[in-house]
């Protein structure tokens, strides 16, 4: 998961840095002076599958170069302009209070946590989610992770297996 401001920088059909594969695809380059590749695999539900999601957008709204996340207009047409950074925020947001969720308030930062904290209770190793987000330290990796319930991710429940 990419910081609301480095989709907006990655999210250029224009670019080479984005590699489509059958499984999903891999972006080349992001970290700045230590680029690296960053993978998204294909979920196994289209539904739940951001690829699918991508693929739909891009065929509804036309979009062939340049910017992927653009602005829309207020009667529905895609602009050739990107999205700024700070309208994921109100997008996210809006997203959130429509769906009813409880303990905002959410941002595109909200997004980054909750893929944190649910690639962390679906046992995906501290490493694997670092690599994917990107984030340096193991230790950041534990200040993300959100979880309510003391019952939840309980290390008792893994004695005895």
């Amino acid at each position: 998961m990419c910081r609301a401001s480095e989709v907006l920088e990655l999210a250029d059909l224009g670019g080479s840095r984005v590699e489509v594969h059958d499984h999903g695809f891999g972006v080349s380059g992001v970290g700045g002076d230590k680029p690296e590749l960053v993978g998204l695999p294909r979920a196994e539900r289209p539904e739940h599958c951001p690829l699918t999601a991508l693929d739909t957008w891009l065929e509804l709204s036309g979009i062939t170069t340049g910017p992927v996340l653009r602005k829309v207009s207020t009667g529905n047409r895609v602009l050739d302009k990107p999205l700024h950074p700070e309208s994921i925020n109100n997008l996210v947001h809006a997203a959130a209070t429509r769906a009813g969720l409880p303990g905002g308030p959410y941002s595109a930062h909200s997004l980054r946590a909750g893929f944190v904290t649910y690639a962390h209770l679906r046992g995906a190793s501290d490493r694997a989610i670092a690599h994917q987000t990107r984030h340096r330290s193991i230790d950041t990796i534990t200040t993300y992770i959100r979880v309510d319930d003391v019952f939840t991710d309980n290390a008792v429940l893994h004695l005895g297996r």
